[in-house]
């Protein structure tokens, strides 16, 4: 994100810093960034996939090579919610990334497809949330923080309270805010803790641009694109900053945020807020300001665009999530893909067929069943999310491929990727349910009354949910094998027996089958023909004296 060229025409005000000369530097992370830059230290001279479980482990080694540099890593800030401005370019931005899906569907139309790496970060829907939830489990945990708005204006809100600090970030709209004189911005790109750090010091730029502010150079920008440096600085320089379409511009760089009265408390209850991924957080923002139509963007899954969209699978629980804490006459708007599309699915929570006693039953009886079998919680759940699968599919799919993508072995097939994507987006439908759950809790004081019985008891059941790195796999990352194959394929065959499903006969093995008949066969009768060929003497003279 940022302001299209404001990198590149910032280049000739980069300043090189030494680890050394940084020494005693606090430093502010951008949390979503960072998991896009982890990403990439993954995926670097790498001939596989990473892992969610790699790219966290990139991440954390990233952050403690600048402590062991001296340089404290103060806070690392996630998004809370996004503003409404922003609005139209996450739909565009999913529409860029579903178009990259299509096109790749189209250069391999057929059943087979390569490991899909020209998707890049694509793979992974989760990355952030994923991070977010690996730094718990670290020393980082306290300076983790998931603030209620976009990381990036409160990273800039952060860097007010140091009199030295350093923003990590990929976003160059950081360059824009009022910083200390002393505030440094480097990109991750430039941040190599051996090398050296190619830094930004907004406060050195104004004033050698002579501006009040450097919003008045990147709006010159916007306006004209095309203009050279210089003219762009003369452009800057003669702006009318009283002007409406100024000011419009520039607000959002004045450092200010607004804070809802909701976010850190209710009725005398913490929210437990730190522990929410994004999309949630949005929707809670949005249902404790009794929005009538609350906005859910839910992440793009890379799947089959032939297929129906993966998020069918687990729409009920998603439903039941949203109808914890919003009025039965609010319609929830669901971005997600439809056809060739991404758009607005309408959920009416009026006429809403859900029954939390329903799902109950199925999630306890799934757990009743992997407890008896002594199946570990990071396998039942897939196992369970593979019986909703199942229940919502027009096509029953391949056991032998249901064995694979459990395990994480990608077999470079269409049906493969798609039926990974409805496994993990019932598993996060779930994620969202029990986070939605956690918040209603709160909010009630748990309040145990009859009426709550069923989601408290389902609340008690999702706290077993696996975090994304244990259980979200990646096309094309090195195997994750939960269990080995025979054992899995007979709980698999379970799972399609309980959920009245026919197992699928497997054709390919069938011809297998027949394949090795035909070749037992023949080697049977040639085995038969050199019998007869052979003397019955074991004396090979004898045949001379008949």
């Amino acid at each position: 994100m940022g302001i299209p060229g404001l990198a590149r025409r910032s280049e000739p005000y980069a300043e090189c810093r030494s680890a050394q000369q940084l020494d005693g530097y606090e430093a502010i992370v951008d949390g979503p960034s960072l998991a896009y830059h982890a990403h990439k230290l993954a995926l670097d001279g790498s001939p596989r996939v990473p892992s969610y479980a790699e790219i966290n482990t990139e991440a954390i080694r990233w952050l403690n090579s600048l402590e062991t540099a001296n340089i404290k890593v103060s806070k690392i800030v996630f998004d809370g919610a996004l503003p409404l401005s922003k609005r139209s370019e996450r739909v565009h931005r999913l529409e860029q990334n579903n178009n990259r899906v299509r096109n790749y569907r189209v250069q391999y139309p057929a059943s087979s497809c390569p490991v899909p790496t020209y998707l890049g970060s694509i793979l992974h829907a989760f990355l952030a949330p994923s991070l977010r939830e690996a730094l718990l489990d670290t020393p980082f945990a306290s300076r983790t923080r998931i603030e209620p708005g976009e990381a990036d204006d409160w990273c800039a809100l952060h860097a007010k309270d140091y009199a030295r600090s350093i923003i990590f970030t990929s976003d160059t709209d950081l360059l824009l805010y009022g910083y200390p004189p002393e505030t440094l911005i480097v990109f991750f790109q430039d941040a190599d803790v051996t090398t050296g750090f190619k830094a930004y010091c907004p406060e050195h730029m104004r004033q050698r641009m002579q501006l009040q502010h450097l919003a008045q150079f990147a709006f010159a920008m916007t306006r004209e694109p095309s203009h050279t440096s210089d003219d762009l600085l003369r452009d800057a320089k003669s702006l009318e900053l009283s002007s409406d379409t100024y000011l419009e511009f520039s607000r959002r760089y004045a450092g200010r945020t607004a804070v809802a009265s909701h976010v850190s408390e209710a009725d005398g209850q913490p929210l437990p807020l730190q522990m929410l991924d994004v999309r949630v957080s949005e929707f809670i923002y949005q249902a404790l300001d009794s929005s009538p139509t609350p906005q859910v963007y839910l992440p793009l899954l890379v799947e089959d665009p032939n297929q129906s969209s993966a998020w069918g699978s687990g729409q009920d629980y998603r439903e039941l999530a949203y109808s914890i804490l919003v009025p039965k006459t609010s319609i929830v708007h669901e971005y997600r893909r439809k056809a060739q599309g991404i758009s607005v699915q309408e959920l009416s929570m009026q006429g809403m067929d859900v029954s939390a006693t329903d799902m109950m039953a199925h999630i306890s009886g799934v757990s009743k069943w992997a407890s008896d079998r002594t199946i570990s919680r990071a396998l039942m759940w897939p196992l369970f999310a593979l019986s909703i699968v199942l229940l919502d599919s027009k096509t029953t799919p391949a056991v032998p491929t249901v064995l694979r993508m459990l395990n994480g072995d990608f077999d470079n097939s269409w049906e493969f990727i798609h039926l990974t994507a409805r496994l993990q987006a019932v598993l996060y439908s779930l994620r969202i349910l029990r986070q939605v759950i956690t918040v209603r809790e709160a909010l009630k004081g748990h309040d145990k009354t009859s009426t709550d019985d069923v989601t408290l008891q389902m609340s008690k059941e999702l706290s077993s949910l696996p975090s994304i790195a244990d259980t979200f796999t990646v096309p094309g990352q090195t195997r994750k094998i939960l269990a080995q194959h025979e054992v899995l394929r007979n709980m698999v065959e379970e799972i399609y027996k309980a959920s009245g499903v026919e197992i699928p006969v497997d054709h390919a093995s069938i011809k297998k089958k027949k394949k090795q008949s035909r070749e037992a066969e023949r080697k049977k009768k040639k085995q038969e023909q050199r019998q007869r060929a052979k003397p019955q003497t074991s004396n090979v003279y004898a045949m001379l004296d008949s």
